[in-house]
This record gives C-alpha cells, sequence and structure tokens, in this order.
C-alpha cells in the first residue's frame, strides 16, 4: 500500500523547492496583512508567561508589548506603526502633550481596546470616561454633579450572557462560564452598545462594549484579570474578534 503524505509534509517540500527570495516574500507578504497591535502595560502585576502565550495564540495578530511608561508611547507619533491600541495598563500621568498624540490618533482612526483594569486609567481625565465607554473608580468623585462611591471587585465563576449575537465581534458564539475578577459600581456612557453581559452579584451587568469616538472603534472588555480567564476560549475568541473590529477587519454587516 503507497505511503501517504500529510499535507503539512508536501507543503514543507514545495517550500524547499522554491527560491529563498521567494519563501520570504511570502512570509513578508503574510507578515504585512496581519492587524499590528501595541500593548501597554504598567502600574498593575499580571502573568508575562501566560498574557505572552495568549497574545502568540493569535496567528493574524501581530502584538508588541510598549517597554517603559506606557504613555511615552504617544510622544511621538509621526511613525506610528500600529493599527490598534490595546490598554491594559493602570496609570494616571497623561500629560497634555500624550493626550492631544492620543486623540490625534484616534481622530485617525487607530482602534483602541480598553481592557479590564485599563478602565481605571486616568482617573482626573474625565474625557478618558468619553474614550473608553466606562470608569472604574478608585476613589469616590463626582460625575455630573452625583456623587461616585468607589468601585469595587469580586472573583468567582462568572456567566456571561450574548447580548448582541449579531454583532461582529459576537456572531456564532453562545453564552459561557469564566473564572474571572468582575467590577462593580462602575460608570458608563450611555452610547455604548453592549455586547456581552454578566450573571453575577459582585460585577456590573456590562462585560463588554463597543462605541466609536470620533473615526475610531472602541471595544471595552471588563472581562480578563489573569491566565485563568486568558486560557478560556471564548474570552479568546472576544478578544480576538474585537481587536479585528476596531482595526476594521470586521464588518458591522
Amino acid at each position: 500500500m503507497p505511503k501517504r503524505t500529510s499535507l503539512g509534509v508536501f507543503l514543507t517540500g514545495v517550500a524547499c523547492l522554491l527560491p529563498a527570495t521567494a519563501v520570504q516574500g511570502a512570509e513578508n507578504e503574510r507578515a504585512s496583512e496581519r492587524t499590528k497591535v501595541i500593548i501597554l502595560v504598567g502600574g498593575h502585576g499580571y502573568d508575562a508567561r501566560g498574557f505572552g502565550e495568549l497574545w502568540s495564540s493569535f496567528d493574524d495578530i501581530a502584538s508588541e508589548v510598549w517597554k517603559g511608561d506606557p504613555y511615552t508611547a504617544f510622544d511621538d507619533i509621526s511613525d506610528f506603526k500600529y493599527d490598534v491600541i490595546v490598554m491594559f495598563n493602570l496609570s494616571s500621568g497623561i500629560t497634555g502633550p500624550q493626550k492631544e498624540n492620543f486623540l490625534k490618533l484616534l481622530d485617525k482612526g487607530v482602534g483602541l481596546v480598553v481592557w479590564h483594569h485599563a478602565l481605571a486609567n486616568c482617573q482626573g481625565w474625565p474625557e478618558f470616561e468619553k474614550i473608553a465607554g466606562g470608569k472604574f473608580w478608585m476613589n469616590p468623585g463626582q460625575r455630573g454633579g452625583a456623587q461616585i462611591p468607589k468601585s469595587g471587585t469580586g472573583f468567582g465563576m462568572v456567566k456571561l450572557h450574548i447580548e448582541d449575537p449579531d454583532h461582529a465581534i459576537t456572531k456564532g458564539m453562545s453564552d459561557f462560564v469564566i473564572e474571572d475578577e468582575p467590577y462593580n459600581g462602575q460608570t458608563f456612557r450611555d452610547d455604548i452598545h453592549v455586547l456581552v453581559t454578566a450573571d453575577h452579584p459582585r460585577s456590573d451587568k456590562q462585560i463588554a462594549w463597543v462605541h466609536n469616538h470620533g473615526k475610531a472603534r472602541v471595544f471595552g472588555y471588563q472581562s480578563g484579570h489573569d491566565a485563568r480567564a486568558w486560557t478560556n476560549k471564548s474570552f479568546q475568541r472576544l478578544m480576538a474578534q474585537g481587536i479585528r473590529w476596531v482595526a476594521g477587519r470586521l464588518s458591522d454587516d
């Protein structure tokens, strides 16, 4: 009986027969098609190994963790090469020029993902809540003349419901349960479009949402504290689809 050759072995053999320049050209073309993502971290510890495994699992997303203070990524945007900004930092202290450049990037249509504790960023900059779609309050404060208490957290198994099964990000997904750190007592913009909700006594209803800020698409994602959540396949799908959507790789249809 003739020995069968697997598709992977066959393709590898074909690649070996191609000139090196052709193989390199194909690799460069694939790399250019990937969504380029800059990830801002800092101000909150995280499992670097599990974090790296999460981001390496997305074949069509090329991610880079910014080194140093997160907002220095906005010091000079003359050669900004990223399609999407993912905020996983917990930082205030953004300077005036950094704010200006950040807003310029959004006005150009660079996508934004505000993820988990990044909802507590820029506590003294009210515009950031408008950009992110929501805010975790580190301390009591005021919003629109109303007194806002400090936000809270919980931990455990959280049941998540796909609120809008027709949106490009959530299409084809089903409800799922995740082990995570939910937030409560946050405030949210009235015009966000909620995609995923939670059923947990220590969680706000809003888990994932979208809206537009200027020309930028924004994906807010409360879920995803650590590797217990990051290894959840439904979490991974939501993150990847959220990035593709804010990058304009998924249409609203």
